[in-house]
C-alpha cells in the first residue's frame, strides 16, 4: 500500500515537474552557429525586450601570462533601437587599460588600411569592452574585404590583439536596420 501511494506520489509530481518546465520563457528564441566566414546569430524575446544579436570568434588565440589561450569574441547586438559592439575574451578577461571612469583607447584597423583610435568603456566584469560609438566600428567592419583586427591594452597582462574575418557581415545591414539600429 505504501508502495503504491509513494509511486501514485511520484507519478504526480514528474506531472507537475514536467507541465511547470514547458511553460518558463526561453531568452534565446533563434541561434544560429557562426561558421569561419559566418557570423552567428542570437534574437531573443523574453517578452519585455527583443535583442538582435551577431557574433563572431576570433581567428587567433591570446595567451596569457600563465600560458593559457584565450579566445576573443566580438557580438554586434541590437536592443531598443540601441546598437552596441563588444569584444571580451574567455576564460580570462582583458582586463582592459582605462582611466577612472573605465574608459580607455583601442587600435582597431581594418584589412591593410591605416590604424584608427577607438574608444570604449570596460565591461563592469572586466570580461572586455564595449565601443563607445557602436556605428563607427560596426561602418569600419562594413568597409572591410577580408579581416580587421583590434589591440587593447591590458591593466594586469598582455596587450589583446584579435583578429577577425568580415565574413557575411555585410549580409547583416538590412535585419539590423529593420529593428532600428544602422551599422553605418
Amino acid at each position: 500500500m505504501k508502495k503504491r501511494n509513494c509511486l501514485k506520489s511520484l507519478l504526480i509530481l514528474s506531472i507537475l515537474i514536467f507541465n511547470v518546465n514547458n511553460n518558463f520563457a526561453v531568452a534565446a528564441d533563434d541561434f544560429v552557429e557562426a561558421t569561419q566566414y559566418s557570423w552567428g546569430q542570437i534574437y531573443s524575446d523574453d517578452g519585455f525586450d527583443q535583442t538582435f544579436t551577431i557574433f563572431k570568434e576570433s581567428d587567433n588565440f591570446g595567451v596569457s601570462e600563465y600560458g593559457d589561450d584565450i579566445k576573443y569574441t566580438i557580438e554586434v547586438q541590437c536592443s531598443k533601437k540601441s546598437l552596441d559592439v563588444l569584444l571580451y575574451s574567455e576564460p580570462i578577461g582583458m582586463y582592459a587599460s582605462s582611466n577612472l571612469n573605465r574608459r580607455g583607447t583601442a587600435r582597431m584597423k581594418v584589412d591593410q588600411g591605416p590604424i584608427r583610435n577607438i574608444s570604449y568603456v570596460v565591461l563592469s566584469d572586466s570580461q572586455g569592452i564595449n565601443f563607445w560609438n557602436a556605428r563607427s566600428v560596426s561602418s569600419a567592419i562594413l568597409k572591410g574585404r577580408k579581416t580587421f583586427s583590434f589591440k587593447v591594452p591590458s591593466s594586469i597582462q598582455f596587450d589583446a590583439v584579435a583578429s577577425f574575418t568580415v565574413g557575411d557581415f555585410s549580409d547583416y545591414v538590412s535585419k539590423f536596420r529593420k529593428r532600428g539600429c544602422r551599422l553605418s
